[in-house]
């Protein structure tokens, strides 16, 4: 059963030294575990008209009766069910943002076009749960280190992951370009991803008027180094204003004092995430891609000799193994092995045979419903793609061998 969070957070905003106006919002309330910040787009005053909007819409839904029932199901159950309820209700509150921001700017002509970006973060169950859209940014620092684990959704971004060589020109201007907010679409992509959470973490969430000042090494450094976020966010927000302030800046720091009896131990984590780096289906992902897609994924254990089933909870499954080994016949496999790969293509039968068993001791292992990858990929097409090119292939290898 998942386990309360205690934080500890703080926030500072300034205009910069270049523009007039702050058209940055954000939104942080520990007690809550709820942090937000937006970077509203569109001039005339209609880019902080955007980000206010998208703050206040988002806050009062993540904080409304029927989340914080969705909310006391994950805690009170730790099913699967009321974790994706969780996370459907938080992502149906930011598209209920990006509704209301196209709304109002086709009522009013001088907001016409306003769109603002969206990182928001609920800290739940022993998880920091995460919705996102363009190229505001959230960092994990733990243990010293900071990771950045939101995608810029940006021009240059998109060009860098097709490979195109964008250091030999004008990086800057492409970076400007962003291609998924709030008010620019209807849909928008809305992108939602867990991290786990440890005793001692740090979360930085900020518009890019902080991110474009610093690499993640000296975040981390600095993050850690100042033991209160309040003197974290100040000083993070006093250097970007030093080297340039071009940008309206915003910096919102979150301490995780305590994140409840189920965290495990740097080295288990080290193991588990080495352990999803090597499966297959992850291993040509990025980080961040990695963390969207185990947002469906929830974990169980078996013991010595018990069978992992391709069906589970009413759906056909594959398990990804994090801990442990499992066996087939004569055939072993450990961390990182990705069992019944098959289980996730839509034409895989139905009475698939549980051929694989615990080997000895205990495994611990990740459980993909098929049902669940077939949403993600409606709901983040990019990554679906991805998903299922991955199983084509080794659904083909395997039928080949």
């Amino acid at each position: 059963m998942p386990d309360q969070v205690t934080l500890l957070a703080a926030s500072v905003t300034h205009v910069g030294a270049v523009r007039t106006s702050n058209e940055d919002a954000h939104w942080v309330d520990a007690d809550a575990g709820v942090a937000i910040v937006c970077d509203g787009m569109g001039g005339h005053a209609a880019g902080e008209v955007a980000s206010n909007l998208a703050v206040t819409v988002v806050r009062e839904r993540w904080t409304d009766d029927s989340t914080k029932r969705a909310r006391e199901m994950w805690i009170r159950t730790g099913m699967p069910e009321a974790r994706r309820a969780l996370v459907a209700s938080l992502r149906q509150a930011v598209f209920d943002a990006n509704t209301k921001i196209i709304q109002d700017s086709i009522a009013d002509r001088n907001k016409h076009g306003m769109g603002t970006t969206f990182t928001g973060v609920v800290f739940v169950g022993g998880e920091a749960l995460f919705a996102h859209a363009g190229d505001s940014r959230a960092y994990l620092v733990r243990d010293g280190i900071a990771v950045r684990v939101t995608e810029d959704h940006t021009l240059l971004a998109r060009l860098e992951e097709a490979g195109v060589d964008v250091n030999s020109g004008e990086p800057q201007r492409w970076k400007g370009v962003v291609t998924n907010a709030l008010g620019i679409g209807d849909p928008t992509n809305v992108a939602t991803f867990s991290v786990p959470l440890a005793d001692g973490d740090r979360f930085l969430l900020c518009s890019d008027g902080v991110s474009e000042y610093f690499e993640e090494d000296e975040i981390g450094k600095l993050v850690t180094s100042l033991a209160s976020p309040a003197k974290a966010a100040q000083r993070l927000v006093d250097l970007a204003i030093e080297r340039g302030g071009h940008d309206n800046c915003t910096a919102v720091v979150i301490k995780v004092v305590e994140a409840g009896q189920s965290a495990r131990s740097p080295e288990v984590r080290k193991k588990d995430d080495e352990a999803l780096a090597r499966c297959p289906l992850l291993s040509g992902l990025t980080s961040q891609k990695r963390l969207r897609v185990l947002r469906i994924a929830s974990e169980h254990t078996f013991h010595d000799g018990e069978p992992l089933p391709p069906r589970f909870l009413g759906d056909r499954v594959a398990w990804i193994v994090i801990a442990g080994a499992v066996v087939r016949a004569s055939e072993q496999q450990g961390r990182g092995a990705l069992l019944y790969p098959e289980s996730l293509v839509t034409t895989a039968p139905d009475d698939l045979p549980a051929e694989w068993k615990a080997a000895r001791g205990e495994v611990r292992a990740l459980v993909l419903r098929a049902s669940d990858v077939q949403e993600l990929g409606r709901d983040e097409p990019d990554l679906g793609e991805k998903i299922y090119a991955t199983l084509g292939e080794m659904v083909e290898r395997t039928l080949v061998e």
